[in-house]
């Protein structure tokens, strides 16, 4: 049986650390407990920290060569729209 089939519905339970990286991620800003009022939004050094890995992977990401065959596929489709 497929495994992700098997796995459908089922949520994975989260730990601690989880639900507070959870609760930041939906903007819940950090964990408030006892404050009145909860933070919006990410905090600052957060959206840095993931702007800064975000850049990182799609810098690798753009240094790659163009496969052959997606280079073949836009050179087809140049050539259909001049017909």
């Amino acid at each position: 049986m497929d495994r992700d089939a098997n796995n459908k519905g089922r949520r994975r339970k989260m730990s601690g650390a989880d639900k507070k990286m959870n609760h930041a991620i939906e903007g819940g800003g950090a964990d408030t407990s006892g404050e009145s009022e909860p933070e919006k939004g990410l905090s600052p050094t957060l959206q840095a920290h993931i702007g800064r890995h975000v850049r990182a992977v799609f810098d690798e990401v753009a240094r790659e060569p163009i496969p052959e065959h997606l280079l073949r596929l836009l050179k087809d489709l140049e050539r259909s729209g001049d017909k």
